[in-house]
């Protein structure tokens, strides 16, 4: 049986298409709260749910981990084949928003970082491990980039006499830290299982 799903906390960023609100709404009930939980970080769940309103990347990777989610979890009730066709069409989606949104600017970086955090676990949820890690060592470099950009910011405010934004951007950045590292720390114990469950 499947769980009780209340109507979307948050309205989408994009109007929702026949049969994407029951995952978009499963994304906001359930999934969300098991990334707070998964990587030990309960801000995330408001962070990933603001990206979903306002970054279309966002959004269709939120469509995607409901489907995944749901069929993983409910596979009597979302059928596991066709939930991975809507995944893997919205996960394209997120990818060519994603690209679209890439300036260069902080801004970008930051929701590469974030995206690149999101689609770890879309790849987990599809079961290819290794993409999970090239997405883990791209959200890492990019955050280095942004901690280095931070630093230069930091000096030039600090001469300037001014820290409140710097101040928030530096708890976001470590904010991003803690998942990519919490990520990372959960595949490399995945991947020591698997390999000590094969010897």
């Amino acid at each position: 049986m499947t769980p009780p799903i209340r109507s979307l906390r948050y309205p989408s960023a994009r109007p929702l298409l026949d049969g994407e609100h029951k995952h978009m709404e499963y994304f906001q009930v359930v999934c969300t709260e098991e990334f707070s939980l998964f990587f030990e970080l309960p801000a995330l769940e408001n962070i990933i749910l603001q990206g979903t309103l306002a970054e279309p990347a966002l959004h269709h990777a939120a469509l995607a981990i409901g489907a995944l989610t749901s069929s993983r979890y409910h596979p009597d009730i979302w059928q596991t084949p066709p939930a991975i066709v809507f995944a893997i069409r919205h996960y394209s989606m997120a990818i060519q928003d994603l690209h679209r949104r890439l300036d260069g600017s902080s801004q970008s970086l930051e929701l590469a970082v974030l995206t690149s955090v999101v689609f770890s676990y879309i790849e987990f949820l599809l079961g290819l491990d290794s993409r999970v890690e090239m997405h883990i060592q791209a959200g890492g470099a990019m955050l280095k980039n942004l901690y280095t950009r931070h630093d230069r910011t930091l000096a030039v405010s600090t001469q300037a006499g001014s820290n409140c934004q710097v101040g928030s951007l530096s708890t976001r950045y470590d904010l991003l830290a803690s998942a990519m590292f919490q990520l990372a720390a959960q595949v490399n114990c995945s991947v020591a299982f698997r390999s000590n469950s094969n010897n």
